[in-house]
């Protein structure tokens, strides 16, 4: 077995992912507005170093 670090196979190499999230409101005349929340999430496989041992 070798202990050379080797890309990480879950964010290949990116160190993480970007996630969107979707969530629903109501504006002062309660029509819905719909709303998407994008934001950088470390990879959980490696620690967001890109590398697995």
């Amino acid at each position: 077995m070798s202990s050379q670090p080797q890309v990480c196979p879950g964010c290949a190499g990116q160190r993480g992912t970007e996630k969107v999230e979707h969530t629903v409101d109501r504006d002062a005349q309660g029509h819905q507005i719909h709303r998407e929340h994008r934001y950088w999430s470390p990879c959980s496989r490696c620690g967001g170093s890109g590398v697995v041992h």
